[in-house]
């Protein structure tokens, strides 16, 4: 389990650095041109967590085929890598990339849009 660490604490640090942030963007910018506007969102946190368990199940293959294990054990490091992989960066890393790099639309908004619930019909809040 320590390569499966040590492949973790290099795809972290790859993310916080600017390559890790062109992956993403580069993702999103060919995603944006494929799909409608109204779908983008979810085809790119589809697309980043397909690929993100793709190489969560690629490094765990070579993690089983490196080590001797029983098939139990080289079935579960498989699934968890590709797992984990793929939920930790591809849908969490996805959806912090998108929150990152969208405006902040709330902060534009009137009361009235935000919580329109609490305002009674002259406009005074409750």
């Amino acid at each position: 389990m320590c390569i499966l660490q040590t492949v973790s604490i290099i795809v972290i640090k790859e993310l916080k650095e600017k390559r890790g942030i062109i992956m993403y963007q580069t993702l999103w910018n060919s995603i944006n041109k494929q799909v409608k506007n109204s779908h983008a969102y979810a085809a790119f946190l589809a697309v980043s967590l397909m690929g993100w368990t793709t190489i969560g199940l690629l490094a765990g293959f070579l993690i089983c085929m490196i080590g001797g294990m029983s098939f139990v054990t080289k079935v579960t490091v498989v699934l968890c890598s590709g797992g984990y992989t793929g939920l930790i960066f591809g849908f969490f890393g996805g959806i912090l990339y998108l929150y990152r790099s969208e405006p902040r639309h709330l902060a534009a908004a009137t009361p009235s849009q935000v919580f329109p619930q609490q305002l009674q019909k002259d406009g005074e809040p409750d």
